[in-house]
């Protein structure tokens, strides 16, 4: 597997990803809930394609991610996450935190686009089809 680069979010990637950060309404198991993505600062391969990371603990809470443009669906995000998780994490972990059960309360949630990585219980991957990156 070759090594993926990363990179340092640039201010004009944070502006073009402003209409994914808000806050919207979506649905679980039935219920409404309101989620606010949080946005990893930290761009994988040349950040083409755009792709959710959503831990099992935190549904419906997600982290964005800019990842390399070889990505071109649901089932390749999925992949590119299994096989760079450590990768991926570090830089949430670093900028958010990791939840800790015997530290921290069970109900740990997300604020405002800012949730500490939370994989105890697994996780599944998304795929933003609509995305199109703007130079």
């Amino acid at each position: 597997m070759a090594e993926i680069e990363t990179r340092p979010i640039t201010p004009k990637e944070i502006k073009m990803l402003l209409p994914y950060t808000k806050e919207h309404k979506t649905t679980l198991w039935g219920t409404e809930y309101k989620t606010t993505p949080t946005l990893v600062d930290t761009v994988f391969g040349d950040g083409g394609s755009l792709i959710s990371l959503e831990p099992t603990n935190s549904r419906p809470d997600y982290y964005i991610i800019l990842a390399p443009s070889s990505i071109k669906s649901f089932e390749n995000a999925l992949r590119f996450v299994s096989e760079n998780e450590e990768l991926i994490y570090e830089p949430i972990e670093c900028e958010f935190g990791n939840v800790d059960y015997e530290v921290d309360d069970e109900d740990c949630e997300a604020e405002d686009g800012c949730m500490p990585l939370n994989i105890g219980s697994g996780y599944t991957a998304g795929y933003f089809y609509d995305f199109k990156r703007i130079e």
